[in-house]
């Protein structure tokens, strides 16, 4: 590969790896997948420098944080949720309502 291609390859790698963290920081993780697919694309025909696997690698792990706090953010909003719909489920049995029973105003709806 000539100098002046294997610059515009790297560049191309370096602006997929940005545009997957952009995606990431904006919650957007199929434009992420989508970014990391094509960036794998490029990689199979070409041996790549130690020094651009490092620089990707450091970007790689800023999207993979990004990934590991949206994985907890839900987690707690479904700990959260199961916590309101046992609460609920409480009420629902303190009136006398099973939990498949429709509540009363969805009923006179």
């Amino acid at each position: 590969m000539s100098l002046s291609n294997r610059t515009s390859w790297e560049q191309n790698l370096r602006t997929l790896t940005m545009q997957a963290g952009q995606a990431a920081e904006l919650g957007q993780w199929d434009q992420v997948e989508a970014c990391y697919a094509l960036r794998e694309e490029h990689l199979l025909d070409h041996p790549m420098l130690p020094a651009l696997a490092m620089d990707l690698s450091v970007s790689d792990q800023a999207v993979t944080a990004r990934i590991v706090n949206a994985q907890l953010a839900v987690q707690s909003q479904l700990i959260e949720a199961a916590k309101i719909r046992q609460n609920l489920q409480g009420v629902r049995s303190w009136q006398g309502l099973r939990e498949k029973q429709a509540p009363l105003m969805d009923q006179l709806a």
